[in-house]
């Protein structure tokens, strides 16, 4: 059975504003929400999840250079190509040509080697940001969907809620959730009565009874 994606969904307002980094942070916004409305990303828009994707890599790159992308990205699965479907669809190639090679040296053995070699990256991706606008391209590509879909803002929660109605399954889905979350806490409780002591109002360290 052939699965229904949702379009790119953007707000009026980060369109009239003129601003490409507003409509590139309103369809993250979106995604976001709909991650949380508990939409799978195989329902959305595959260009909305990717560009997301892409500004994600972007942002994190900006604050802490290649090795903090690494980082958050071992985290999430399947990042990697995401970023890479995005770059190529938008026709970001510069960057997409730096990204493999930071990602290669991610990858390699020596830690050393690697770190040095993605400190070089770094600086390279600063001089590419000049030559090449990732972001400029992100927002034509998302503003070119022929199915583009432009609500205002109060529209976009009330949009997210029925999409999310018409998902099968999504109350045991929540409910499952709702479990894992109850035992994550009741887990941490235990593990709070049974550590170390408790600071108390005063400043001090109380013993415990």
């Amino acid at each position: 059975m052939a699965t229904t994606h949702l379009p790119v969904v953007l707000t009026s307002s980060s369109i009239d504003g003129g601003r490409d980094e507003e409509v590139v942070e309103a369809n993250a916004a979106i995604v976001n929400a709909m991650h949380h409305a508990l939409l799978c990303p195989d329902g959305m828009s595959p260009v909305a999840v990717r560009s997301g994707s892409v500004d994600s890599y972007l942002c994190e790159v900006l604050e802490g250079g290649f090795a903090q992308y690494a980082a958050m990205a071992g985290r999430r699965s399947g990042t990697d190509e995401l970023v890479r479907e995005g770059m190529a669809a938008m026709g970001a190639t510069a960057h997409l040509d730096l990204f493999n090679r930071a990602v290669e040296a991610c990858g390699r053995g020596a830690v050393r080697y690697g770190v040095f070699r993605m400190a070089e990256l770094d600086g390279e991706f600063e001089e590419l940001l000049e030559h090449e606008n990732i972001t400029a391209l992100n927002s034509g590509w998302l503003l070119g969907q022929p199915d583009l879909l432009v609500l205002d803002d109060e529209e976009i929660g009330p949009y997210i809620q029925r999409a999310a109605a018409l998902v099968p399954g999504l109350a045991e889905r929540k409910a499952a959730g709702a479990g894992a979350a109850a035992s994550r806490i009741a887990g941490a409780l235990r593990s709070s009565r049974s550590g170390p002591a408790i600071r108390n109002p005063s400043g001090g360290l109380g013993a415990r009874k």
